[in-house]
């Protein structure tokens, strides 16, 4: 008799705590589900062998959910605080898994609730701003004389600088040139010329 009640009583709590770890995963029955929890973890007894593979399952729903917003995290310091107390009455290895999530839950209760993050990284400055406070110099946009670049050639040949008319006195064009011929040679020998320059 007091076996099956025993085994009663097993049962019983075990479907408990299965109902209260469906229960921490919705924000809106975490609360009472966890509050719940915790008085029941007060308790030496609750940790042993017969209850331990549920109680590690809803603790675990616990430190998932209960650190994650809009939930309150400080029950579930409080709940694992409880159950840290007592870890030396579990295994080993519940032991060590409760060991770690006590340590978890007092670094985020150091941190305010709120994990860790990476701080972003700063964007580097497209300018830079001179050291001395001045504002930064304009360059010139004409190039200076020396930036002036030689002619290139085009289609594999240099291009000629332009030269100066070294043919003054025989340009056809120059009447200067052709007066001059005239005092100095005569008609006949002004034409002479003109026909071979002009051939």
């Amino acid at each position: 008799m007091a076996d099956s009640t025993f085994a009663e009583h097993v049962a019983t709590t075990n479907s408990r705590l299965a109902s209260l770890r469906a229960n921490l995963i919705d924000a809106a029955t975490f609360p009472e589900a966890c509050s719940e929890l915790t008085k029941w973890c007060q308790d030496q007894r609750a940790f042993t062998a017969h209850f331990e593979d549920n109680l590690m399952l809803a603790l675990e729903v616990a430190m998932d959910y209960g650190t994650r917003e809009n939930y309150d995290y400080m029950l579930t310091h409080g709940l694992v605080g409880a159950c840290f107390t007592h870890r030396k009455h579990l295994s080993k290895m519940s032991a060590t898994r409760i060991g770690r999530w006590y340590e978890q839950m007092r670094r985020l209760k150091k941190n305010g609730g709120k994990r860790k993050r990476a701080p972003p990284k700063p964007k580097e400055p497209s300018v830079i701003p001179p050291t001395n406070g001045a504002l930064p110099v304009l360059t010139s946009p004409c190039p200076p004389p020396s930036a002036v670049l030689p002619p290139q050639q085009t289609n594999g040949q240099p291009l000629q600088q332009p030269t100066e008319n070294n043919n003054f006195m025989f340009s056809p064009t120059n009447s200067d040139g052709l007066v001059f011929l005239f005092f100095l040679f005569g008609y006949e020998c002004v034409f002479w010329i003109l026909n071979k320059i002009l051939i």
